[in-house]
């Protein structure tokens, strides 16, 4: 796959990955689900996923460092390997369908997502819910770089600790991504041109990260996410459409 990124898009590029980096920093889950709607409106969204791929790894790396905990292997491993079972399911839908359907599914997982988001009212999930949460978190993110959705959903109703949560959702992100990467990679779909695009945009996605952590500080995180949560519906309409 060829990559030509010209001058112009490296600025469109550089913003994006700062926007989607502060709001990582915030949240912890929002990177992908700014950036992959943002960059689809310039790139195309086989050229995105992957590259984008490259920054969720690392990203997530940080903050699993900065949220580092007890190790908890029955939290993390069903859902890893529940994700390693449906990410090739999503790479061949990446790789097989058409650009305009592909764009339109995202719309409509985003649509979905920021409703159940905005309206979720309290349940309770068993521990298998975790492979379950699993397939579909790899699924997702062999199709979109999208992981994180069916994990928070997951963790939030098995009601765990805030900081073990988030630590659990960091490492699993990094996880994943580092193997989606190898998919990629082996597919031929990360060439060198991301790879470079991808170190020239380091300096500009963590000071991103960094603002973020430091506005989470002052902000109400409820309000804030409601407010994310209306921007991604109105994405996902768009990229429907």
């Amino acid at each position: 796959m060829q990559v030509n990124i010209a001058v112009p898009e490296q600025v469109i590029i550089g913003i994006v990955i700062f926007i989607a980096s502060l709001l990582q920093g915030v949240f912890g889950f929002a990177f992908i689900l700014i950036a992959l709607p943002l960059l689809s409106i310039f790139l195309s969204v086989k050229v995105a996923v992957p590259l984008l791929s490259l920054f969720l790894a690392l990203l997530s790396g940080i903050l699993a460092f900065r949220f580092r905990g007890k190790f908890d292997v029955r939290g993390v491993m069903p859902l890893v390997i529940g994700a390693l079972i449906g990410m090739p399911f999503g790479i061949l839908f990446l790789v097989k369908f058409d650009e305009g359907f592909i764009k339109a599914s995202l719309g409509v997982m985003l649509i979905a997502y920021s409703v159940c988001s905005l309206f979720k009212t309290g349940f309770h999930l068993p521990g298998w819910a975790g492979w379950v949460a699993g397939f579909s978190a790899g699924a997702l993110g062999g199709a979109f770089n999208i992981t994180g959705p069916p994990v928070v959903l997951y963790l939030s109703a098995r009601r765990s600790a805030k900081l073990n949560s988030a630590w659990i959702t960091q490492l699993f992100f990094c996880m994943t991504s580092t193997a989606l990467i190898a998919f990629h990679i082996a597919l031929g779909n990360i060439t060198w041109k991301m790879v470079l695009t991808f170190i020239e945009m380091i300096p500009v996605m963590v000071a991103g990260m960094f603002t973020g952590v430091h506005i989470f500080r002052g902000i109400d995180e409820e309000d804030y996410k409601k407010g994310l949560f209306v921007l991604l519906g109105v994405m996902g309409i768009m990229l429907f459409l």
